[in-house]
């Protein structure tokens, strides 16, 4: 008998559409079930029977509205927590938690066998193409998801490595080397039509020992270097976009993957400690032609701001030294800071990470972060005026007031080749009183600032014994009607 079968995505923010649930309908309509998909609470679907809702989940800091969309489904429809499951990233990470919150048990992991969901049958759902037409029951005018007309999936499962900072091992704990390109790409095609670009998201598919297959499979599944979409009939392109281990890299593979369109490649600098490996690893794919390099930036884990710093002029020096290459090939490097959160964090800003990180810098982080809506242009202009001319300055930026990041510059500040006579006098003054601070006050300065909080700075500020650093948290207090001030001089 056919079944009715509800899927559910919380109405979190996300750009990827929920692949789990995409091979989850496959299934359900190989079978001749009815398969409805929703976002969020629906309160439409709530008085129609269902044998079965599946009910995905995402991020650990989505932790409200995941439980909310779990009890509201649970609740409104009467209560049928034995044909409700849930599953994905926060379940995995997460089940106890999960449990305790509503009273369903998570399934953990990958539906990559029979037995984690009641089946009458042996399909290995994690192998079946994604079903890309339940998209549209909840794409709309306001929402539509970035990667729709993308073939999603991967060429490998799991990582060699197991760092600590990553969920991968507990996500995806078996590395399996190989999986079916192009019987994927295929599926896709006899089920939802041609899609225009390759999205693989394989955590380590250079740690393959079948990598030479892979790209073959790559290529003979229309995405070889210059390859079209007929559908289009524009130039497609490959993204490994969970990113490619530099310590891997080798002439030999750098090589293969210069056979099929990256766009871009991605290449994580996770720590200072790999800065030679890196280094080395963008320059053989520059060797090779890669043009467009959009590389992680992992930071508040172990780091400092000053190796942050580093890391990200590593970039802009690359990016200088490419730019000079007389060979052509006009390699780009953007840095994509990624902030590091705790693998069980409900969350997103609540960690305020090692020793070396503060609530202060993380907010003044975000702020610069805010105007290029997260990654960090290539241009060496833009760079040394939005983060500083190195990383004391840098760190100068933290501490400024929130307002005075916002409000650095002059308004022609672009014509103004002197970038000291860019800033607004309140910025001038700042930075005087920073570069002639002695380290115990900038030690204390960090102190008061750390928590971020105005109102704790109020009260810290009685306390303060140096002038210079009564001063500097004044600017804090004092931030907004400074601004006012100088814009109506």
């Amino acid at each position: 008998m056919n079944k009715n079968i509800l899927l559910v995505e919380p109405a979190y923010r996300g750009k990827y559409p929920p692949l789990g649930l995409m091979k989850i309908s496959t299934y359900h309509k190989l079978k001749g079930d009815k398969v409805v998909f929703v976002r969020g609470c629906n309160p439409k679907v709530s008085m129609e029977h269902w044998d079965r809702i599946y009910i995905t989940t995402l991020f650990t800091y989505n932790w409200d509205e995941t439980v909310k969309t779990i009890l509201f489904y649970k609740g409104t429809l009467f209560n049928i927590a034995g044909k409700c499951f849930v599953g994905g990233i926060l379940a995995t990470l997460m089940p106890k938690e999960l449990f305790d919150a509503t009273g369903i048990q998570p399934i953990g992991g990958l539906l990559d066998t029979p037995n984690k969901i009641p089946q009458d049958d042996n399909t290995i759902i994690d192998d079946l193409p994604p079903d890309y037409e339940i998209l549209k029951q909840v794409e709309n005018s306001n929402f539509k998801y970035a990667y729709s007309d993308t073939y999603l999936g991967y060429a490998t499962r799991g990582c060699v490595n197991n760092c600590k900072f990553c969920a991968v091992s507990t996500l995806e704990p078996n590395f399996i080397p190989y999986k079916k390109i192009v019987e994927l790409v295929k599926g896709i095609d006899e089920q939802s039509g041609e899609k225009q670009n390759l999205l693989l998201m394989d955590n380590n598919v250079l740690a393959s020992n079948k990598f030479d297959q892979i790209i073959d499979d790559i290529k003979n599944a229309g995405f070889a270097k210059g390859g079209m979409c007929v559908k289009t009939r524009r130039r497609r392109y490959v993204d490994f976009n969970q990113g490619l281990d530099g310590r891997l890299l080798t002439e030999e593979k750098m090589k293969r993957l210069a056979e099929i369109p990256l766009n871009p490649m991605r290449i994580a600098f996770d720590d200072i400690k790999l800065k030679n490996i890196y280094i080395k690893a963008v320059r053989l794919a520059h060797k090779y032609g890669q043009e467009s390099m959009s590389n992680y930036i992992l930071y508040n884990y172990k780091d400092t701001p000053e190796d942050f710093y580093e890391r990200l002029k590593i970039n802009i020096d690359l990016n200088e030294e490419f730019s000079k290459d007389k060979s052509g090939v006009r390699t780009v490097i953007y840095s994509f800071p990624m902030r590091y959160i705790p693998l069980n964090a409900k969350d997103r800003d609540a960690y305020t990470g090692n020793l070396y990180w503060n609530k202060r810098y993380l907010r003044s982080l975000k702020v610069i972060l805010n105007v290029t809506k997260g990654s960090v242009m290539p241009g060496p202009e833009f760079f040394y005026q939005a983060f500083g001319e190195n990383a004391d300055e840098f760190k100068s930026i933290l501490l400024m007031p929130e307002e005075f990041i916002r409000n650095r510059l002059v308004a022609n500040w672009r014509k103004i080749s002197d970038p000291v006579k860019r800033l607004k006098p309140y910025v001038k003054e700042w930075r005087k009183d920073y570069y002639a601070s002695s380290k115990e006050e900038r030690e204390e300065l960090i102190n008061m600032l750390s928590s971020n909080n105005i109102e704790v700075i109020r009260g810290l500020y009685e306390t303060v014994l140096s002038r210079r650093v009564k001063r500097m948290l004044g600017y804090h207090i004092e931030e907004e009607s400074i601004i006012k001030h100088e814009a109506h001089k």
